[in-house]
């Protein structure tokens, strides 16, 4: 990918969160370069540093416990962890926003849909309020609710889960953001929400050209919607590929693990094989191979020493120790 061509790239992100009990290192060493209209599924368990990577591009982690203490953040090829705070608010919600996981938590319960999303116009956009209603309007018919003109008005009890969450997603699309960052979307969400959720963001993505990072533990999102995808476990990234080479031929034994958990069409008698062990205390992480006591392949340097990442096929990268040769 020529220099040029990017939009973002991140750089050994490492994000830490202070405790009395010690420091947890939620991210640690997140690197990945995304051009216009790329889509990338950053993939793995609870726990493992996907939605602090989301928040940690947003400049949004809670302090005082929770600090980027490295690596650089370049939109545009600024870095956004050395702009001044102001500017990083211009930056929010205008040119990068974000999908929050729970859209109930994230509306303001005593404020309309419309209002919230007229508020985010005007603040980035600097319009009358007359202009920030209608392209309200307009959001909310783009995103496929039904009487647009009079559920404006509504808040956000009156609206049902999947009507709360394309309310989230009208309100991060009011200003035509170029990166937008989708949490966890469709989790609570029912399967035929969940897919109409996917496909509204698909033709969204198609018509403005926009670049999405979908935070999701949810392998069949990702092929759904991502180009390329992004494993993590316990805060680092173990694999790197395009979505269609990773379902393929993936090279991690994470992966291995995730993709055989995934339950089969093909028919119920097939068991799923799930990854035996709990992943490690980001508190106290191991000097070597963080997967290393849950893997089946483990080898004794594994135990030794971090893998670093290593190029197994064309655009296709690995953390482990069995492509050390």
């Amino acid at each position: 990918m020529d220099n040029k061509d990017i939009l973002l790239d991140v750089k050994d992100l490492r994000t830490h969160f202070v405790t009395k009990a010690g420091t947890v290192r939620a991210v640690d060493g997140v690197s990945f370069s995304l051009a216009k209209g790329d889509s990338l599924g950053i993939v793995g368990e609870s726990g493992s540093g996907k939605t602090i990577t989301a928040l940690s591009i947003m400049r949004l982690i809670p302090g005082p416990a929770g600090r980027i203490i490295g690596g650089s953040i370049r939109f545009h090829g600024k870095d956004l962890l050395k702009i001044p705070e102001a500017a990083m608010r211009r930056i929010r919600g205008n040119d990068i926003s974000m999908i929050f996981q729970d859209p109930m938590t994230s509306l303001n319960p005593i404020m309309t849909v419309g209002h919230q999303i007229a508020e985010v116009v005007r603040l980035h956009q600097r319009v009358p309020n007359k202009s920030a209603h209608k392209t309200a309007v307009d959001m909310l018919e783009l995103v496929g609710i039904p009487d647009a003109s009079r559920r404006v008005s509504n808040y956000p009890f009156e609206f049902s889960g999947g009507m709360r969450q394309r309310a989230m997603i009208a309100m991060a699309l009011s200003c035509s953001p170029q990166l937008l960052i989708a949490d966890e979307p469709t989790t609570a969400l029912d399967v035929t929400i969940q897919a109409q959720i996917l496909e509204l963001m698909q033709k969204l993505q198609e018509e403005t050209g926009s670049t999405i990072i979908m935070i999701t533990h949810d392998l069949g999102v990702v092929a759904e919607l991502c180009k390329k995808v992004l494993v993590m476990y316990a805060g680092c990234p173990v694999e790197k590929a395009g979505v269609e080479d990773l379902f393929a031929n993936p090279k991690h034994p994470y992966t291995w693990g995730l993709l055989g958990s995934i339950p089969s069409i093909e028919g119920t008698k097939q068991r799923l094989v799930p990854i035996e062990g709990a992943p490690p205390d980001l508190r106290s992480l191991p000097e070597g191979c963080r997967f290393y006591q849950r893997c089946k392949y483990r080898k004794e340097i594994c135990k030794l020493r971090k893998p670093e990442e290593k190029e197994a096929a064309v655009g296709h990268s690995v953390c482990c120790h069995l492509y050390s040769e």
